[in-house]
């Protein structure tokens, strides 16, 4: 008699059953509570550097700490999952940077304070590629996009709230609340997190002693597929050929692999300069702070529009969507810098970059979650997002330089314009395709 096979693939094709949907909704919790952590520096910065009087080093410092802290989270936290599991780096990260967060508020000195948000951008880069794996994870491969997409409006809805708190907060009570408050709302996250989020059902079924676990998994998808101790799971996918970082780089991945770390490179390059310097740009123009602020905010709400990305990106493809993406992000940065002190225009700017650059980056975290395999895919999006973590570096660090020697801000931004142009270059060499590398690569383990 046939052994019985279960394929866990063709299970999650199947329809999006409450299971699914609550992974894709706690995900999108954790890159909230993300998103308010990893945004914070550059909506406080003014008011700490009034506070403490620093000098233009020690603002580049305080800026350029936490995205430290985010890039080694996904090149050394994130990879991790792939050996232990998605969902206890994910506790362990949310952990990390809600309690670094709180403590950011009490820190006495600027070396403690960069201290502690290079520890929060460690728990924030660790969470983050395993929100998107778990996510892609669980998504029927015909919506992966428009899912991963949907989480990451967690991160960015979370970023506008961020700049609407710290709009309320900061003139009142100080920069101080802002990262109390953020810390407080990821530690209030994670009981919740500790009872209700799942590990990955794809990676359960690839490591051999965790059976009984995904069997559960797979009743709460689909309570009326039987499955009994002779059943075989399986993932219908191919094998990445080890688990290392080389291995992003066999079996065809090396070109999509080396594509996707550009655009994540200046994508985040511009994204982390946009939050950590726009707000500067725009009280240096004479507009009062709260104000400032608020026109920054613009930045992520239009983000939150340029989500649609994820979907377009089902519809046309990858290289189509990125590569028109960051065309309008690079228009929209140029006229931040032509906008001068005009509000409306500077909101107008600021609005429709979001909605370039991070409708770009979104369509990027969908397209390297779906180009690896489950064995390498925390990998391959930590990598990403850590060579993109370098950009983030290089970005506000330049921009803090250049200030430094008397450019203004107004030029910066016209010269951040060029990483723009790079990354809708870089996903137009992607090549014209409805769908990514994984989704070719389907074969019987």
């Amino acid at each position: 008699m046939p052994t019985p096979i279960a394929d866990v693939a063709e299970i999650l094709e199947r329809r999006m059953s409450g299971l699914q949907k609550s992974v894709v909704a706690l995900s999108g919790a954790i890159l909230f509570v993300e998103g308010i952590n990893a945004q914070a520096a550059g909506y406080v910065a003014p008011a700490l550097l009034r506070d403490w009087s620093l000098s233009p080093p020690d603002l580049r410092n305080f800026l350029v700490s936490g995205i430290v802290g985010l890039m080694f989270g996904g090149l050394l936290v994130a990879p991790l999952a792939d050996k232990v599991g998605r969902r206890p780096i994910l506790l362990a990260c949310v952990a990390l940077f809600g309690l670094c967060s709180i403590a950011s508020g009490f820190a006495p000195s600027i070396g403690i304070l960069n201290a502690l948000r290079f520890a929060t951008g460690l728990g924030v880069g660790g969470a983050m590629a395993n929100a998107i794996a778990l996510t892609a994870e669980y998504s029927p491969e015909r919506r992966r996009s428009s899912m991963v997409a949907i989480t990451l409006i967690g991160f960015i809805v979370g970023s506008v709230a961020i700049g609407l708190i710290a709009a309320v907060l900061v003139p009142d009570y100080g920069w101080q609340a802002v990262f109390i408050v953020g810390g407080a709302l990821a530690l209030l996250l994670l009981p919740l997190l500790v009872a209700t989020l799942p590990e990955s059902i794809r990676f359960l079924v690839l490591k051999e002693n965790s059976r009984v676990q995904a069997a559960r998994l797979i009743a709460r998808i689909d309570p009326g597929l039987a499955i009994d101790a002779n059943t075989r799971l399986v993932v219908e996918e191919r094998s990445a050929s080890g688990s290392s970082l080389l291995a992003l780089f066999r079996d065809g991945r090396a070109r999509v692999t080396i594509l996707l770390w550009i655009i994540y490179f200046m994508s985040l390059l511009n994204l982390y300069l946009i939050t950590s310097w726009l707000t500067i740009h725009i009280t240096a123009l004479g507009i009062v702070i709260g104000t400032a602020i608020l026109i920054s905010t613009m930045f992520q709400v239009g983000g939150a529009f340029g989500s649609i990305a994820g979907w377009v990106m089902d519809k046309i493809g990858a290289s189509l969507t990125i590569t028109f993406a960051y065309l309008i992000g690079a228009v929209s940065i140029a006229c931040i810098g032509l906008a001068e002190a005009n509000q409306l225009l500077l909101g107008a700017a600021t609005l429709t970059a979001g909605f370039g650059i991070i409708g770009g980056q979104s369509a990027t975290n969908a397209l390297a979650a779906m180009s690896y395999p489950t064995q390498i895919r925390s990998t391959g999006v930590g990598w990403a997002t850590g060579i993109g973590r370098v950009g983030s570096i290089v970005g506000p660090g330049l921009a803090g330089l250049f200030i430094g020697l008397g450019v203004s801000t107004q030029h910066v931004f016209y010269m951040a314009v060029v990483p723009a142009l790079c990354a809708s270059l870089a996903g137009m060499a992607l090549g014209v395709s409805r769908r990514p590398l994984a989704a070719k690569e389907s074969a019987a383990e």
